[in-house]
């Protein structure tokens, strides 16, 4: 389907977003019920506000008798003129009195209740976004997802309250001006409402052209926000190699193209504005002049005219707005089919029909014949087959796309196998639900991001409900405690972003504290790098030691020292496990391995470190290997 043809399918995409998010609606029924009635009465007393000076006009002024529908004035003021005068004056008063309770009553609850569907839509989004399997964000900007998340869901107050409020408001008040003009006098009724066609296919012409350009903004200012989210996160290595001027005249070219669509839209809509105005002077020129010969030769009364003089203008400035609502509509409709996009996606990681919660574990861990790839690119793993026992660390080590992250994403079932079956305790991991399989698993990344909330919320996140006795004893355990005691507030300090007002060696202790308070049998880990001095090394391994006694533990092996203590060594190689076994089994016959350790380059073990591996992990574990 191309471009344009999309575009012309509003009314079908635009049924799609009413039928995505409208059960939005149910609770806020009779509020909005409310709402809808104080709109009908702040339209009707709107009608009648020039009422009254037409009966001034033609009554007072020139002195003719009240019609029959207004004789109860006349009981009242008993023929004196004067007194009529400050009646009508004060009746001007009382309406707008009543047209602004009504509309104070409608705009409050409005208001008040699209606010709260706004941040439902939010909510709902956002839980959405935390059931997509990585697949899914894998291939998703992580910038456009936070635009879709904060501005998207804005732009859905519009297209659910405002829309359909400003279009039943605009529909009422031109039914009831339309009917008005032709039930006072059908001649200039027909007069008024001659620029209706016209308008009509103005609005036809200028809508597409508005809805492609609002398409194109909303695109070009997606793009944007992953230019800005990508840069923040790389700003130490755009720094670095300094790029900071070619990333500006990136955000540069991009802002460029997105004000450029952006400018379009206005004019497009500013042009068709004027063009309306003109032909809402024409038709105003015109009952101007008939009405006002009709006048003189007494076939109308004066305030007849003030009546559709007023009325043609309200009735046109109704269809003004109500063509410009639609214009806003197109904008909104882009926002709404973007998160109906994001919300329908069905890459959701779904556990199978007849998924289990997966009873407390042993921790034996079994690959048979594993095989998966990303996508239709190469396998990320080949064939891996390799068992270890409940209690055993097994290091995994391997150059940068070796397969190392896809192996423990299987385990984690980030991803499932296409081939072959993942066991633990014997089961396929395929017959448990992933919250209840996760929930036996901690895992502890070398990065150590941590969250923007105090050191207690950070450690205590990795087990609901813990006390904060479970939280200090968790911190003991890491080695983190004492320097948690030192910080502003203790344990209610509020971290910085990612953690970044800690050290390194800091920010590990309370990742290794936060793993602590889980206390699952099976444990994944990617081994700090070189970059700690030795005293935080130095608690961080004594920290790791304790948590991962007596657990199956994988570990992403950096160090030369702990290939040495593994029980079982998986030695991986473009996908495949080329090798296993223990150190020495591997140093013995694995000429690859020796090269890992550096034996076979002369270099010493100790010095070594196996770096090589440390700055594969760095890089390229952290994502898709």
């Amino acid at each position: 389907m191309s471009r344009r043809d999309e575009e012309r399918l509003r009314l079908p995409g635009l049924w799609r977003v009413y039928r995505v998010f409208g059960r939005h609606y149910r609770p806020y029924t009779r509020v909005l019920l409310g709402a809808g009635l104080a709109l009908l009465g702040t339209v009707a007393m709107e009608a009648m506000v020039p009422w009254p000076l037409k009966l001034i006009l033609d009554h007072v002024v020139l002195g003719r008798h009240l019609p029959h529908r207004f004789q109860f004035l006349a009981a009242w003021v008993g023929g004196d003129r004067l007194l009529l005068l400050l009646v009508l004056s004060l009746s001007i008063v009382v309406v707008a009195a009543l047209a602004a309770l009504f509309s104070y009553i409608n705009k409050f609850w409005v208001s008040g209740t699209g606010d709260r569907i706004t941040a439902d839509i939010r909510d709902r989004v956002f839980a959405h976004l935390q059931r997509l399997s990585l697949s899914f964000h894998d291939s998703a900007r992580s910038g456009d997802l936070v635009y879709r998340l904060t501005s998207d869901t804005k732009a859905m107050k519009n297209l659910l309250i405002d829309f359909p409020q400003d279009f039943t408001m605009r529909v009422f008040s031109m039914v009831l001006y339309g009917g008005l003009m032709l039930v006072l006098d059908w001649r200039l009724g027909l007069i008024a409402l001659a620029a209706l066609p016209l308008i009509y296919l103005l609005v036809r012409g200028f809508g597409e052209g508005m809805r492609g350009a609002t398409r194109e903004a909303r695109l070009r200012e997606g793009e944007v926000a992953s230019i800005v989210s990508e840069n923040l996160r790389n700003i130490e290595v755009i720094q670095a190699y300094g790029q900071e001027q070619t990333e500006q005249r990136r955000l540069a070219a991009g802002s460029r193209q997105s004000l450029e669509a952006q400018l379009r839209a206005v004019r497009v809509h500013r042009t068709f504005g004027r063009l309306v105005d003109l032909l809402v002077a024409s038709s105003t020129a015109g009952v101007l002049f008939v009405g006002g010969r009709r006048a003189f030769a007494g076939e109308i009364l004066p305030g007849t005219l003030v009546l559709f003089l007023a009325y043609i203008q309200n009735f046109y400035g109704s269809f003004d707005k109500f063509s410009t609502l639609f214009m806003g509509l197109a904008r909104s409709q882009v926002c709404g089919e973007r998160l109906v996009e994001l919300v329908e996606s069905d890459m959701v990681a779904e556990d199978a029909p007849d998924a289990v919660a997966a009873l407390p574990l042993q921790g034996r861990i079994e690959f048979r014949d594993v095989s998966f790839s990303y996508g239709r690119g190469e396998p990320a793993l080949k064939n891996a087959s390799f068992v270890a026992l409940p209690g055993e660390t097994v290091a995994i080590v391997g150059t940068s796309g070796a397969g190392k992250s896809t192996l423990i994403s299987l385990l984690l079932r980030f991803y499932d196998p296409q081939r072959g079956a993942i066991l633990v305790d014997g089961v396929d991991v395929r017959r448990y639900t992933r919250a209840s399989l996760r929930e036996q698993i901690t895992v502890v990344l070398q990065s150590a991001r941590l969250l923007r909330r105090s050191v207690a919320d950070n450690i205590g996140f990795g087990r609901r409900g813990a006390t904060r006795a479970e939280i200090e004893a968790a911190a003991r355990e890491a080695e983190a405690h004492e320097f948690v005691l030192r910080m502003p507030n203790a344990y209610d300090a509020v971290l910085a972003e990612a953690g970044d007002d800690l050290s390194g060696g800091e920010r590990q202790r309370i990742h290794i504290a936060r793993a602590m308070l889980r206390r699952t049998p099976i444990v994944i880990l990617d081994e700090p790098s070189a970059s700690l001095d030795a005293d935080a090394e130095s608690a961080i391994r004594a920290a790791l030691m304790r948590l991962t006694r007596g657990r199956t533990t994988f570990i992403i092996a950096h160090r030369m020292a702990t290939l040495a203590h593994a029980d079982r060594i998986l030695l991986l190689e473009g996908g495949a496990i080329t090798g296993q076994g223990t150190h020495a089994e591997l140093l013995a016959r694995s000429h690859t391995y020796r090269e890992f350790c550096g034996l076979d380059r002369g270099v010493p073990p100790e010095r070594n470190g196996v770096a090589s591996l440390s700055v594969a992990a760095a890089h390229a574990d952290g994502g898709r290997p």
